[in-house]
């Protein structure tokens, strides 16, 4: 009886405890933010609330400069993502053939993790590296490393350049799927039937239908340009560093009265995405009403060689692309392999496996950790996940759609404003530096993209397959177990891969939380790329992209076998 009763007690369990997990956790983490920010928190000393902890914040003389190379890279990787993923959805959205490949690339270049591309991107780019050493070879230029910052520039160029990489591949694939819910063949021969052009088509028709749709991925992605941590940690300024970075420094420190300049550093840096976000959509308001403005002005087509010279554009974006990740990955293989490796050699002297073994002490605990963390994370974001689209069956269409969206709120709100109050709150409870407190901040941010992924097939489902099963005597229970999971595999194999890809990819949480005491590939990667060897960070970067890619592969031929034999 008891166990017939656990489909019904896990749907009326589960959805509430992942509203308590998400949107609980990140209230509490704002909350325990704002008292030491305002000066307040006795278990730090605290005792009285005060505007001087918040005033200190806004007179270090760093504010300015770390604040322009946070906007700078946030605002302009997202506005280049956008645009570049409009235009290579547009270009290709009348051949299947051409978007199931990019859809495939796009996907491969979403699997390397941010850590082993900022790592791949510092050497390929480096003033002594691969990318000038080719220029060298080539040229004869060069004969010493140019006195040029390639990487930790001031301007944040390279930091913009690898968030343009990763977030054009989400944002693509985030369009490609919006497009399923317009008409766009019928409206492109409209359209075409009426005098327009296809290009003139499409930014007059289908982008105000397309842009709705994907507003929620964009403000997640613009949301993270402004906050990303582990990539600035390697590829961002350093005098000043972003104020994320600032942020993680003040919390890291030993003195424990600077969590009082972190929490206020992180109330700015919650300002500072909140402004971000409602000026965007401001601008998204000035934009729509220029666009009805020019929609109806009569203009019905580009110039043919601005048609052509755009093509171009983007077919040499997309290689640059592909080319800038490929090499990155190359040269990170062969530091993990090298010996030596002078400038100007465009290959290391000797290959040797003695990286390797000079790591394995460390390589081994800390994947069995990452491991560890990334399937009990996936395990309970698939169980909760499962438990709020089953529940999803007794509740009516808005109230699903209103609920939703609180799922998804440690993605909007920035993770270090939040998780440093999280942190706070571990400190108080005494939990810091453990492994349940690790699991639960990944959890975090592993449920809503699983949660996202599983959402779409799970609610595609043929209901009469279920219908059959208690017809035949089969309880929830059996009917759950034995017919809708096995049937729908494939989608948990791959929501199972993405969350646990996720969680090995996870930085901040993890210092936040482990404090040092419990390090994974991501944290120990980011610590030695920003600071230490380069042939042990490289070791440590392509085993992080190695297991993930073994985890994608694995749910990939999950998917395909189940395919053919169901």
């Amino acid at each position: 009886m008891m166990l017939h009763a656990w489909p019904v007690l896990l749907t009326r369990i589960g959805p509430v405890l992942a509203l308590v997990l998400l949107a609980g956790s990140v209230a509490a983490g704002l909350l325990f933010m704002l008292l030491p920010a305002l000066g307040y928190l006795p278990a730090l000393g605290g005792d009285t609330i005060t505007w001087r902890v918040l005033a200190l914040a806004l007179a270090d003389p760093r504010l300015a400069g770390s604040l322009i190379s946070t906007l700078t890279a946030g605002i302009v990787s997202t506005l280049l993502s956008f645009l570049l993923a409009l235009g290579f959805v547009s270009i290709l959205d009348d051949a299947k053939r051409g978007v199931l490949w990019a859809q495939h690339l796009a996907a491969g270049i979403l699997a390397v993790p941010h850590v082993a591309l900022a790592l791949g991107l510092a050497f390929l780019l480096a003033p002594s590296g691969w990318l000038v050493r080719g220029i060298q070879a080539a040229t004869g230029w060069f004969h010493q490393p140019p006195d040029v910052a390639l990487i930790q520039d001031p301007h944040a160029l390279a930091l913009t350049l690898a968030l343009v990489i990763k977030e054009t591949p989400f944002l693509f694939v985030a369009m490609v799927t919006a497009l399923g819910q317009i008409p766009v063949a019928a409206t492109l021969r409209a359209t075409t039937a009426m005098g327009y052009g296809r290009h003139m088509a499409w930014i007059k028709v289908i982008l105000p239908q397309l842009y709705p749709l994907v507003r929620f991925p964009v403000l997640a992605v613009l949301a993270y340009g402004l906050s990303v941590v582990d990539m600035s940690l390697i590829l961002g300024p350093t005098n000043p560093a972003t104020w994320p970075v600032l942020i993680l420094r003040a919390a890291y420190d030993p003195d424990l009265a600077q969590r009082f300049a972190a929490a206020a550093g992180a109330l700015l840096q919650l300002v500072l995405v909140v402004g971000a976000l409602l000026c965007w959509w401001g601008g998204e308001r000035f934009l729509a009403a220029l666009l009805r403005r020019w929609s109806v002005a009569g203009a019905r087509d580009w110039p043919r060689a601005w048609s052509e010279l755009g093509g171009w554009s983007l077919c040499l974006a997309a290689s640059l692309g592909l080319g800038v990740v490929a090499l990155a990955l190359l040269v990170l293989a062969g530091w993990s392999f090298a010996t030596n490796w002078h400038y100007p050699a465009l290959w290391p002297d000797n290959l040797t496996l003695a990286n390797w073994q000079r790591a394995t002490g460390d390589l081994w605990q800390t994947v069995f950790t990452s491991i560890a963390l990334a399937v009990a994370a996936a395990a309970l974001a698939i169980i909760q996940a499962v438990a709020c689209l089953e529940h999803e069956k007794v509740l009516a269409a808005a109230t699903v759609r209103r609920a939703e969206r609180w799922l998804f709120l440690p993605l909007l709100v920035p993770d270090i404003s939040f998780l440093i109050g999280i942190q706070v709150l571990l400190l108080v409870l005494g939990l810091n530096g453990t492994w349940i407190s690790v699991l639960w901040l990944h959890l975090l941010f592993v449920f809503p993209y699983v949660f996202l992924t599983l959402k779409e097939p799970w609610r595609r489902f043929d209901p009469r397959y279920e219908r059959v099963a208690r017809a035949l005597g089969k309880t929830a229970w059996q009917t759950l177990w034995r017919v809708k999971l096995p049937l729908l595999i494939g989608p948990l194999a791959w929501s199972a891969a993405i969350g646990a890809a996720v969680s090995l990819t996870l930085y901040l949480p993890t210092v936040l939380a482990g404090e040092g005491r419990v390090t994974t590939l991501a944290s120990e990667a980011v610590a030695l790329g920003s600071s230490g060897d380069r042939r042990i960070a490289a070791v440590f970067g392509l085993a992080q992209a190695g297991i993930i890619g073994v985890l994608f592969l694995a749910a990939m031929t999950l998917a395909h076998r189940r395919r053919y034999t169901s």
